[in-house]
């Protein structure tokens, strides 16, 4: 049987084909959208196959990238189109990270964004429980991939090719096979672009927030701000801070201080911490900052962050933050602090 397999619902995106001339296979790590099918056409043609020699497509639906999810549909229908007789496999993205990592007890996690993740339940290798949205993770033993990073992840694993070849073989000789109309995407939500015009809020930071904000704090700084202190911030006229909250509760927080500078007003934003790492929510709210500095003639907006903290400083130079000065050994860790500052 020759069958063709795509995957590219991941940032790394795994293509085989095999056929009983050969197999081939190819890993992809950039622009599925414009590397896919000419990658697809060479391995065909190096096996010296056409689209109608194929028998069966097997497809990665996700959870994953929404573009990628579509790249790889969408070529699936165009060779539906020209061969009536394919047959069909779909896998799921959980399935493919619990192949890679093997057996045992433990739940899959995927980054879905805005603080929240694709997760699935497997006991003994067997999953127990259908992909799921969720926003906390309860779990310890916990599988993830090892392009996203994610720092609360026990075991990071990279698909490989192979582990998704045999994934799919092992479907077919099952006789998994579906109809064209089941390989719908497995999506489990809306958009970035959808969700960002609902669901989260920034919002004026209150009373009713301060829990999940000192947690959130406890969680994040060795030496945070204790609750007083936090409740004494929402007291002062010269101070303000917003929340990112989703369903009533507080996913980021940050604290400003209003201060005279040489120049004029500044803003100092003295704290800023989320529950989830790389989750977008601090670039929310640095960008709320910086556009109510705009609305309030603030001259420039300015903070300190930890020499050492390179994910930080990645993001500040991002939205256009630049060093000015340098504190030795500020914290009390002994790292140096670093000023950033942004012309308003």
């Amino acid at each position: 049987m020759n069958v063709l397999c795509i995957n590219t619902a991941f940032q790394t995106a795994n293509l085989a084909v095999t056929s009983e001339e050969g197999e081939e296979l190819v890993t992809l790590t950039a622009k599925h959208s414009e590397t896919t099918l000419p990658s697809i056409e060479k391995m065909l043609e190096n096996l010296k196959l056409a689209p109608k020699d194929l028998d069966c497509i097997c497809i990665n639906i996700g959870p994953g990238s929404f573009t990628g999810i579509r790249v790889g549909l969408a070529l699936v229908r165009g060779f539906s189109a020209a061969n009536s007789k394919l047959k069909f496999v779909k896998v799921n993205s959980m399935e493919l990270i619990a192949k890679e990592y093997g057996g045992g007890t433990f739940t899959t996690v995927l980054n879905a964004l805005s603080g929240r993740f694709y997760v699935a339940e497997f006991i003994d290798g067997k999953m127990v429980k259908e992909p799921y949205l969720t926003a906390e993770i309860k779990a310890k033993n916990t599988v993830g991939l090892i392009q996203e990073n994610l720092d609360f992840v026990k075991h990071k694993v990279e698909v490989e090719t192979r582990t998704f070849l045999d994934l799919c073989l092992e479907k077919v000789k099952n006789g998994e096979f579906v109809s064209a109309s089941e390989l719908e995407p497995m999506y489990l939500r809306k958009s970035q672009a959808e969700e960002n015009l609902q669901g989260l809020r920034v919002e004026k930071l209150t009373q009713r927030y301060l829990n999940d904000v000192y947690e959130i704090s406890k969680q994040e700084f060795e030496d945070g701000w204790t609750y007083k202190m936090f409740e004494d911030e929402l007291l002062e006229p010269n101070r303000f801070s917003y929340c990112v909250t989703e369903n009533g509760r507080v996913l980021s927080f940050i604290n400003v201080l209003e201060c005279e500078g040489e120049n004029g007003r500044e803003y100092n934003i003295l704290n800023i911490a989320s529950k989830v790492k790389n989750s977008g929510y601090a670039t929310k709210l640095i960008e709320e900052v910086l556009a109510r500095a705009k609305r309030e003639g603030i001259v420039n907006v300015w903070l300190e962050v930890d020499a050492k903290n390179e994910r930080a400083i990645k993001l500040y130079t991002k939205l256009g933050f630049k060093q000015i000065a340098t504190r030795k050994k500020y914290y009390k860790n002994g790292n140096d602090a670093l000023i950033l500052r942004k012309e308003v």
